[in-house]
């Protein structure tokens, strides 16, 4: 073999392992434009079905076809409009597409492509979860990435994908852009994500950027541009938002709160009622910002008045958030129970301090300042590993790791009885 062609065998290698060697081109007819934003977000069960979302000019028939990758014919799933945005509140007005595929096999190896009377894009894969837990896997959470999105975080995000290419889902913390209303920043974003975006599942938790909550000179119209730009899973419990939601993925329960919602007492029931019918050993909650704030002068007073007591109740194992651009991690009560982990995926940085933590009797294990990180965790039979990873630094950082060192990890460990053990 000459070394052109092992390179060529090395990339498509390569391509394979991250489910991206069947891609094609995108094609359009004359004075067609191909869908564009295209995202996959989780069903509640996405071992049987996977949702699609896009934006495109306002031609007929958007469509996503899906056909089995070993083989087989394509099924039609036809899309539904997403509500109409503009140029003031979401940065485009071009419309929003989304459209489900269900009766799916779980564990298999789709592709899929998105298609309009005018155009269609390239032919994308992806793999259904499993029924339950099957075998060893591992997701990767990231913190906030807000700001720059086409530079660090898009770096952070490949280097996440470099380390663990077989990572099925993505968890992020919220305010994934700053300023909603401008287009820029979710074209930023997307590039961040890259093909990821298209071929895995993202769960993400709304933060206040988008919604513009705490930031002078904001337009949202109630987060419509999140909003349009990702469908969550609905009619989970009545008076459900399009913002919080809940997921089971390969033995794990997932749940995403709106920690800036209006409702934030509805959602400590939601999740009330999601963590008592848990069939899994695992679960893990996503939410923006954390019952224990890692910068001095914030408290979260309602999501630790509500949204704590029911983690704890419950006796939650693995609880990521951002909002305070700095590391944390640490337990409340003894230290063999709930983990909590604020994180920072992008360039802006806070100071970090106890205050919060301590004012409400918890205990800071680890923190930096200065350093953004990604999550590796790892899910087995009986352990959950999460690893958080050096991906930047800024202009002082609180350590001398280098990147792509593990700056924290953490053993969540339980018996045949339920038992957890805690390990750091």
């Amino acid at each position: 073999m000459n070394r052109a062609v092992a390179v060529a065998v090395a990339a498509v290698a390569g391509l394979a392992m991250l489910g991206l060697a069947c891609e094609s081109a995108p094609t359009t007819a004359a004075g067609g434009t191909p869908p564009s934003f295209i995202v996959l977000n989780p069903t509640a069960d996405p071992s049987t079905s996977q949702t699609v979302t896009w934006r495109s000019s306002a031609y007929a028939d958007q469509r996503i076809i899906v056909r089995p990758a070993a083989g087989g014919n394509g099924i039609t799933f036809k899309a539904t409009r997403k509500p109409a945005t503009s140029v003031d509140t979401t940065g485009s007005a071009r419309p929003a597409y989304t459209a489900t595929a269900t009766g799916l096999k779980p564990g298999t190896s789709y592709t899929y492509v998105v298609k309009n009377a005018h155009a269609i894009s390239a032919t994308l894969p992806f793999t259904t979860a499993t029924s339950g837990y099957t075998g060893p896997w591992s997701f990767i959470g990231l913190g906030d990435t807000q700001v720059k999105n086409a530079d660090v975080p898009a770096k952070i995000v490949s280097r996440a994908f470099h380390t663990v290419p077989r990572a099925r889902i993505v968890l992020q913390a919220g305010d994934s852009v700053n300023r909603p209303y401008i287009h820029q920043e979710w074209v930023d974003l997307f590039r961040a994500m890259g093909r990821s975006g298209s071929t895995r599942d993202w769960l993400i938790s709304i933060g206040n950027h988008e919604q513009c909550i705490l930031v002078k000179s904001c337009q949202s119209d109630d987060a419509l541009a999140f909003r349009t730009y990702f469908t969550w899973p609905g009619g989970q419990v009545d008076g459900q938002r399009p913002t919080w939601f809940a997921t089971d993925y390969q033995g794990v329960r997932f749940v995403v709160i709106d920690s800036f919602g209006p409702d934030l007492a509805e959602q400590a029931e939601f999740l009330d009622q999601q963590l008592s019918d848990n069939p899994y050993k695992w679960s893990v909650v996503l939410m923006h910002a954390g019952p224990f704030a890692s910068r001095g002068d914030r408290t979260n007073s309602k999501v630790f008045s509500l949204v704590q007591p029911v983690l704890e109740r419950h006796d939650v194992d693995l609880v990521l958030a951002g909002h305070d651009h700095s590391y944390a991690r640490g337990f409340h009560g003894g230290h063999h129970t709930t983990v909590y982990a604020t994180s920072d995926s992008g360039p802006k940085y806070y100071s970090s301090s106890k205050t919060d933590w301590v004012r409400r009797g918890a205990t800071r294990v680890r923190w930096g300042t200065d350093v953004s990180t990604f999550q590796i965790i790892d899910v087995r039979r009986d352990t959950l590993t999460y690893r958080a990873i050096v991906a930047a630094k800024g202009a002082h950082p609180t350590t001398s790791r280098p990147l792509g060192a593990t700056l924290d990890k953490v053993v969540i460990s339980k018996d045949a009885e339920g038992t957890k053990t805690v390990t750091w």
